[in-house]
């Protein structure tokens, strides 16, 4: 149980092996019966108190990883803000869309969700299906994504093309302000400095500049593909209703 709980490396994990192929298939999975049975949990008498449990379940499953880098690693300040990742931030704004179903928080929060799909996909982790931290980071991740998920397909918060916008424009300057505590603490929020083996990494190798150009505008074209997905299904539901 103690190795469980710890920091030290058990099984490795391997991308696209069985475990990450199934991560995958769940994801898939679960936004599919969300979408399924939309019409059954909006209608459904407790579907208030689903919504506050699922939100208040991921506030708890966050503070148990900032318990785990506190008792396996040690806080620090610059290292340990995981918060102020893009991940930490749609998280946040999840929750409380989740509680308040507030929709201009959500329509920010939308796009930033393709970051929990992204990070399943590619995870920069190394912990397999034998410690704790490897749950956190994936149903971590797989949580607020389907919580952006529920609240679209349930409750039918439709970003728009000013929501593009409106949060492309809101991670231009949060990048810009990361630049900040990542040349203070030397971290690498944001991916801005390094791409540690993500898709980013195909801007390596040349000036910075162009490298943090690359990322910013690799973001700005996968939220754009992320909006033309929700497009699609907003058509498919004036559609039907007209």
């Amino acid at each position: 149980m103690k190795e469980f709980f710890g920091s030290t490396q058990g099984i490795e994990f391997v991308e696209f092996g069985l475990v990450h192929l199934t991560l995958l298939f769940l994801i898939i999975l679960g936004t599919f019966l969300i979408y399924k049975f939309r019409k059954q949990i909006r209608e459904y008498k407790y579907e208030k108190q689903v919504r506050y449990t699922l939100a208040s379940f991921a506030i708890a499953w966050e503070v148990a990883l900032y318990i785990w880098i506190s008792v396996n690693i040690g806080w620090d300040w610059g290292s340990n803000l995981l918060i102020l990742s893009l991940c930490g931030l749609a998280l946040i704004l999840a929750i409380i869309s989740m509680f308040t179903k507030n929709y201009r928080i959500f329509e920010i929060g939308y796009f930033w969700s393709i970051g929990g799909l992204v990070s399943v996909l590619f995870p920069d982790i190394t912990y397999s299906i034998d410690r704790f931290r490897f749950y956190q980071f994936m149903f971590g991740h797989m949580l607020f994504f389907y919580m952006f998920m529920y609240l679209l397909f349930v409750h039918d918060l439709i970003p728009t093309f000013k929501s593009l916008k409106k949060s492309t424009s809101i991670l231009f300057i949060y990048c810009m302000i990361m630049l900040i505590p990542n040349a203070i603490w030397n971290t690498n929020g944001l991916f801005l400095r390094e791409s540690e083996g993500t898709p980013f990494e195909i801007f390596e190798g040349g000036p910075y500049i162009l490298y943090l150009t690359g990322v910013i505008l690799l973001a700005a074209v996968v939220m754009y593909l992320w909006f033309l997905l929700v497009h699609l299904y907003e058509v498919k539901v004036y559609n039907k209703n007209n």
